[in-house]
Formats: C-alpha cells, sequence, structure tokens
C-alpha cells in the first residue's frame, strides 16, 4: 500500500513540476523583451496575445526614451517590404526621437488585397470580426511596446504609403474610434470612397457602418498626400478604374467625394489635402512629403 502510495506520490509530483514549468514558460513569453536593441524585429503572434494572423514587426527605438515618447507606425507597400520602410523611417525617428514601428504583412499570411483592404474581408467575400481586423492587429501591437517601454502615451501616429495609404485611409473611415492621432495615406492606388451608395471595400454599401461613424471619420486628423506626377499606373479591376485613371485622379476624386458627403453631412471636414509637386509614386518621396505632414 505504501508503495502503491508513493508511486501515486511521484505522478502528482510530476505533474505539479509540469504545470510549474509550463507557467513559468508562458510567464517568460509573456515578460520576453521585444525591442531590447535599438534596431530589430520581432514576431507579434499568438504568444504575445495576436488572434490574427502574425506579423513580423521591424523597428527602430531611440536611446532615450521617457514615459512620453511618441510611437509611429509606418506601412509598408504592395512590395511587403516592412524592413525597408522601417530603414527609411528609421532617420525621421532618429531626428525627431520617436519610436517607429513597421509591421509586415506578409503574402503568405495576408495574400493578394488582404492588406490593403485592411483584413477586413474574409475569403467568402463577408466582412470578418473586427479583432480580425489588421487596424485591431496594430492597436495590439501598440500596446504590448507600450507595456514593454512603460509609456505613458495614449495615441500613435501612422503613415501608409501605396498599399500602405489604402490601408490607412481605411483605417480612418471604418474605425474611426481607435487610437491614432494623425494619420497620413500617400498614393493610395484605389479607394473606399466615403459614401453608402458605394458597395465594400470601395464604399460602405453592405457594411454595418453608418453616416455617424463617416462623420467622426470626417473630424478626425487625416492627411492624404498625393503625387501630381504619380500618373503611371496599370489597369486595374472595374470599380478602382471607375474613381479615375491613375492615382493622382483617384485620390483628387476620393477627396471631392468626402467634401461633398461632409456638407451633406453639415459636420466640419477635419481633413486635409497635400499634392506634392514634382512627386511621383517613389516611396522615398511620398514616403519624405509624409514625414513633413505628420510632423509639422
Amino acid at each position: 500500500m505504501l508503495r502503491q502510495l508513493s508511486g501515486c506520490g511521484c505522478i502528482i509530483v510530476s505533474i505539479l513540476l509540469s504545470l510549474i514549468s509550463s507557467g513559468a514558460r508562458a510567464q517568460s513569453s509573456s515578460n520576453q523583451k521585444l525591442l531590447k536593441d535599438p534596431i530589430g524585429n520581432f514576431v507579434f503572434d499568438a504568444s504575445l496575445g495576436n488572434p490574427a494572423p502574425p506579423i513580423t514587426v521591424y523597428y527602430y527605438r531611440p536611446n532615450q526614451i521617457d514615459p512620453g515618447t511618441r510611437v509611429v507606425f509606418l506601412m509598408h507597400g504592395s512590395s511587403r517590404t516592412a524592413q525597408e520602410a522601417r530603414d527609411l523611417g528609421a532617420v525621421y525617428g532618429k531626428k525627431h526621437n520617436f519610436i517607429l514601428l513597421a509591421p509586415e504583412f506578409s503574402e503568405r499570411n495576408y495574400p493578394g488585397d488582404t492588406y490593403a483592404f485592411g483584413n477586413m474581408l474574409g475569403p467568402d467575400g463577408k466582412l470578418l470580426p473586427e479583432s480580425m481586423w489588421a487596424f485591431a492587429t496594430i492597436e495590439r501591437v501598440f500596446d504590448r511596446v507600450r507595456e514593454e517601454l512603460r509609456l505613458r502615451t495614449a495615441t500613435y501616429d501612422i503613415v501608409g504609403h501605396s498599399a500602405g495609404g489604402q490601408l490607412v485611409h481605411r483605417l480612418v473611415l471604418f474605425a474611426p474610434h481607435l487610437r491614432f492621432r494623425r494619420a497620413v495615406a500617400s498614393s493610395p492606388g484605389r479607394y473606399a470612397l466615403p459614401k453608402m451608395s458605394e458597395s465594400f471595400p470601395y464604399g460602405f454599401k453592405g457594411t454595418l457602418l453608418d453616416s455617424s461613424i463617416l462623420a467622426r471619420a470626417f473630424s478626425r486628423d487625416f492627411v492624404l498626400v498625393l503625387g501630381d506626377r504619380d500618373t503611371d499606373d496599370r489597369v486595374r479591376e472595374t470599380e478602382a478604374m471607375s474613381q479615375g485613371s491613375n492615382r493622382f485622379a483617384r485620390g483628387l476624386r476620393f477627396f471631392a467625394i468626402a467634401t461633398e458627403e461632409a456638407n451633406l453631412l453639415k459636420v466640419a471636414l477635419a481633413w486635409r489635402l497635400r499634392i506634392a509637386y514634382g512627386v511621383d509614386h517613389s516611396p522615398r518621396s511620398a514616403v519624405q512629403a509624409g514625414f513633413e505632414e505628420l510632423l509639422r
């Protein structure tokens, strides 16, 4: 009998040790340092509380950080090269002493238009839960960085170029309640027009969003940057081409429609339009104009 109890005791002890070890591993994972070096990257996945497909976040952080240090997201284009975006934005982060985060939404995990459309649509063409939207993932990254670096800053800024600009303007339109301070989109290739009569993802029709959300979006600090020479574009789908023959034309139409809709809703349009003269679709020139607007 004693031998049997002794055997059971060993089993119980073994189970307890296993549970303690698992708990230690979980605690170690939750407390891991993601931004220990001034420049680097980390994978933001389920182990860090991300229910959506994982992303890799490339970052730059200044040597001197205080609780009020600013956080800026820079969203890559369709090339999915967040490391290149980080290196481009790090120059501004160093000069202006802010933390730069460049999330990479890979083609593997966010195929086709999934990234540009903010991961709002499932494979069946229906709206996904908001917890799966790319905008929610950005918010969770912000919280994780704030926690690790003990920041008190309550808002972030976000800049996106090309496909990243598509994501950023959709963030403003469809999730105006989020914590961005200023959002800048440079040279998106196509738009979700701020109209209830246009079908999603090219408008609001088919979503649960209404005119009150659109009115709130119009009140947010958003800047659209267009290069006047960004006129060399491929032939796109019918819905995009109906917005204009090139990126510059589509951007002008988008801003004009926003102005008209704000007038119809009898609300002020807080958005700004900047035309960058002599600028085409070059990421460096467009992102420079975007950061100038962000930091003005």
